[in-house]
């Protein structure tokens, strides 16, 4: 039993929990009741009991125990979900892992998604950073360092709709003008050389490689004489977003051949920096900002609509418009089949259209 006596206090997310002290240390472990008849009732069967109180684990004790173990060990990006528990942290930090319940999860988007609670962010983004919260919590149950029965069945916000924007013809035309008038600007020697941009928007738009596999490839990686370009870093991580090998495209060709003349070293870009500000920089000089997001962001070029996972998109897209497999698009993106055509089938109704010509037209009658 406890050194102190026990007693009842409301704490502000409307839970009693029962508070003691152990050795001057301070301890509570929650009565999971709001109605403070309830919490004395839950008190006195505890006293009755005779039993000793366990505390039960708070999410930050949890939190760290998985990024130790898992998160730093495992995830080919850590820095992900440390940039996540950044979010969950004031909500669910103090919290014990009891705590974690539908309210409390209810209560965490309804603040995300608020703009008065500073920047909103849409439901996708909670759903991701609440999906760490429980992978934590289904962690630590699992290699005993909390019991089991916390890791509730929880309703997490719906997943977004399928990325819908893409670059047509046109403004992929537009946007490499751009980036050539960009770096011909520059004037001296940097002008006689292919930019990053420039490699970067060929690279996505021929491969559908993601920026981190683009910023990571290496020249020994590209081989013109079977011309494929392997995307995987010998040794990484492997983890659901696949890394593939794709061959080069005769669009891809001549700028990979100039880029290998003009390499400064091992890295297809040079380095592994963002190139985020100077592709919105491009994006604006060739009219494709998105003026609406910029309008949201005070005109600030970030927000312009073009971005890596656009080009990738795009890349896709295309491929799908002019008829190519469904599950080709799969093994070049790294992607499941199930998720290409959820994402992708739509812009293939040729499919289709031998059968919605039935609607109106019957074969079987004469004609």
């Amino acid at each position: 039993m406890a050194k102190s006596t026990p007693y009842l206090k409301r704490a502000p997310n409307g839970v009693y929990y029962v508070h003691w002290t152990d050795n001057r240390i301070g301890k509570r472990v929650s009565t999971k009741k709001r109605d403070l008849d309830d919490a004395r009732m839950a008190l006195g069967a505890f006293l009755l009991s005779g039993e000793p109180i366990v505390r039960v684990p708070r999410m930050s004790a949890l939190w760290a125990i998985y990024r130790a173990k898992h998160a730093v060990v495992k995830l080919v990006s850590p820095e992900s979900a440390d940039l996540c528990w950044k979010h969950l942290r004031p909500h669910f930090g103090a919290l014990p892992a009891s705590d974690v319940t539908q309210d409390a999860v209810d209560e965490y988007l309804a603040k995300r998604t608020t703009v008065r609670n500073g920047r909103a962010v849409k439901p996708q983004t909670v759903l991701k950073e609440l999906a760490y919260l429980k992978a934590a919590l289904k962690f630590c149950a699992e290699r005993g360092f909390v019991s089991i029965k916390y890791v509730r069945k929880l309703e997490l916000p719906a997943a977004g709709e399928p990325r819908r924007h893409w670059l047509r013809e046109g403004e992929i035309e537009r946007l490499k003008a751009a980036a050539r008038a960009h770096r011909i600007a520059q004037g001296g020697e940097t002008a006689l050389r292919l930019s990053r941009v420039e490699r970067f928007i060929a690279l996505a738009l021929e491969t559908a490689g993601r920026q981190q596999a683009l910023f990571e490839l290496t020249w020994d990686r590209v081989d013109f004489e079977t011309r494929v370009v392997d995307l995987d870093v010998p040794g990484r991580k492997k983890t659901n977003k696949r890394r593939a090998f794709v061959p080069i495209s005769d669009a891809l060709l001549p700028v990979l051949e100039r880029a290998y003349d003009e390499r400064i070293n091992d890295l297809v870009l040079d380095n592994q920096g963002d190139v985020w500000a100077t592709l919105q920089l491009v994006a604006i000089n060739a009219g494709l900002a998105d003026e609406s997001k910029r309008a949201r962001h005070r005109g600030k070029p970030k927000a312009t609509g073009v971005s890596a996972n656009v080009l990738r998109h795009t890349a896709a897209t295309n491929m799908a418009r002019r008829g190519a497999p469904l599950w080709k698009i799969g093994k070049v993106l790294g992607n499941s089949t199930e998720m290409i055509e959820r994402v992708y089938a739509k812009h293939q109704p040729d499919d289709l259209r031998d059968v919605v010509d039935l609607i109106s037209n019957d074969p079987k009658k004469p004609k």
